[in-house]
């Protein structure tokens, strides 16, 4: 793919949408939303006009269903063609968008994300500036909000979200590692108020406040928020956050050690 061409753009980090090759967003009836959506979530694989009645209508599905997929198919199929290319195929198998023949911000979110894992280790900076050209990519914080009603699309859904989770977690954690803790402090303290169950960031909030001279604040006030979150209201165990309180009062100070403990610890409550 060059560089200098445009191309269409399919975007499911946020509603449902289509961008032409001219820039202009096209716009699309909700099942045909639908149908664009799980040929995207389907990343390359071939779907059955079968398929995609049973994904959108269920069982008990209408006549004309097949009739309305195909109607749906040539409507994108003229949204994502790019001059002589046609990115939406038809096949024995099913029809299938090429990844590789449009853009879709899903795929790029993924690419960006193991790039910044890859990165992490030995170059932090960077890897924090490709975790938020990563983040960059939603729009908001639901990945295709208006299509999951949809059983298989509300499953991918979440999927996406979870990574956006892991994708602000690495951010958070290469800020941490490059020195950059008075930007990484506000971050993770206003993800840890709207996520209150995620033990990964309560562990990068008490780091960061450590990091930042609040010894006292992220070892009281900040572990008892915690525990009360993470224990009290699911009655489970958070040995990570009790480990990461005992190493602070033991006077470990070390940003090495102290983000080792963060990776040693993986769970989060749901």
């Amino acid at each position: 793919m060059r560089e200098d061409q445009e191309w269409p753009e399919v975007r499911i980090l946020g509603p449902v949408e289509i961008t032409g090759s001219s820039g202009a967003k096209i716009d699309l009836q909700p099942q045909c939303r639908k149908v664009l959506a799980l040929l995207v979530a389907a990343a390359g694989r071939p779907v059955s006009t079968g398929q995609l009645v049973r994904s959108i209508w269920g069982s008990g599905h209408p006549p004309h269903a097949p009739q309305m997929v195909r109607s749906h198919i040539r409507v994108l199929r003229g949204a994502v063609r790019h001059k002589t290319e046609r990115a939406l195929t038809t096949s024995t198998a099913g029809y299938r968008i090429a990844p590789d023949s449009c853009v879709v911000d899903a795929y790029r979110f993924r690419e960006l994300l193991h790039e910044a894992r890859t990165r992490w280790p030995l170059d932090p900076v960077g890897a924090a500036g490709t975790a938020r050209a990563a983040l960059d990519l939603w729009r908001g914080a639901e990945a295709m909000p208006d299509v999951v009603d949809v059983q298989s699309l509300r499953a991918e859904a979440a999927y996406l979200e979870e990574l956006r989770f892991q994708a602000e977690e690495m951010l958070v954690l290469s800020s941490l590692r490059s020195g950059q803790t008075d930007l990484a402090l506000p971050r993770i303290r206003k993800l840890a108020e709207l996520h209150p169950r995620r033990e990964r960031f309560w562990l990068q909030l008490m780091v960061a406040e450590a990091l930042s001279g609040r010894l006292v604040e992220a070892t009281s006030i900040t572990f008892r928020q915690a525990r009360h979150h993470l224990v009290k209201e699911t009655g489970l165990h958070a040995p990570g956050l009790e480990r990461l309180q005992r190493e602070l009062l033991r006077g470990v100070q070390s940003p090495e050690q102290l983000l080792n403990l963060i990776t040693q610890s993986n769970r989060s409550v749901a």
